[in-house]
């Protein structure tokens, strides 16, 4: 059973963020897209034009209240919470390729990140070589070709 990553961008705020971070997403040749806690403009604007990119490209896209809300309908073997390395627990790609079945990979959309409280519904990790604090966009697009890749390496020597 092979791995399949569901990116996810937590408790944002900007609607450029939330279409941004879905064509990262989907240009990286992710297939889902779900954002949570979706506030303001973001969820006026930003959440109609990530469905319509959705639709367009032939992808899936889900806005849901919150993080336990997308635990809960999305069903998760495992949930890694890209943060800044000095709220990460572990490396990414160490975490993340021991896991089997559905991983969400969840991003913070406004600043300062996730809280203590949403830090605790899985694994924070860090993306090794990031030192400085490289904005919710940075860690999005770094992580996601991070796992991309390192899922193609793992099939391809399979």
């Amino acid at each position: 059973m092979s791995v399949d990553v569901i990116p996810v961008l937590h408790n944002v705020f900007s609607p450029q963020k939330v279409l941004e971070a879905a064509r990262i997403a989907y240009g990286l040749g992710y297939r889902m897209f779900v954002v949570t806690k979706a506030s303001g403009s973001a969820a006026q604007a930003g959440v109609p034009e990530a469905q319509k990119l959705a639709i367009k490209l032939g992808r899936s896209f889900a806005c849901l209240p919150d993080l336990p809300d997308a635990l809960e309908v999305l069903k998760p073997a495992r949930v890694l919470l890209v943060v800044p390395r000095k709220f990460g627990r572990e490396p990414l790609l160490g975490e993340a390729m021991s896991a089997k079945g559905r991983l969400l990979v969840v991003f913070g959309g406004a600043d300062p990140g996730l809280s203590r409280r949403e830090l605790e519904v899985g694994m924070p990790v860090f993306i090794d070589g990031v030192e400085g604090d490289i904005g919710s966009l940075g860690l999005v697009a770094i992580a996601l070709y991070l796992l991309r890749r390192e899922l193609a390496s793992q099939e391809i020597s399979q």
